[in-house]
């Protein structure tokens, strides 16, 4: 089971990565490949990408469960994925997808709970 602080890395390891693949996605629209490469911008994605490198190398230095960490790292990156996306590309969501979303996050519950 994960401690709270190792949780809450696990967020901030989805997060960084959802940053930075939102930003790659802003910087890539009616670009070309080569092109969204040499964006300044990139620097800070590739900045972001290793910071969760280094989340997850702290999460498993201390004991973490990669199953674990990998399970909630999937749920919290989806859930962030679904916000981003709503909030800065302007998608949408059905009924389906919400309920979806709920199932993940009592899925994230569960693996994570020991007697």
């Amino acid at each position: 089971m994960l401690s709270f602080n190792q949780i809450f890395l696990v967020f901030l390891s989805a997060l960084t990565v959802i940053v930075g693949d939102s930003i790659v996605k802003r910087i890539s629209t009616g670009s070309t490949f080569f092109a969204t490469l040499k964006d300044p911008w990139m620097l800070l994605v590739y900045l972001l990408y290793f910071l969760q490198i280094l989340f997850a190398v702290y999460i498993f230095i201390y004991k973490g469960e990669l199953a674990i960490y990998t399970n909630l790292y999937i749920i919290f990156y989806s859930i962030l994925g679904i916000i981003f996306g709503i909030i800065f590309f302007k998608e949408g969501l059905n009924l389906v997808q919400i309920i979806g979303i709920a199932l993940a996050i009592l899925g994230g519950v569960l693996i994570n709970y020991r007697k």
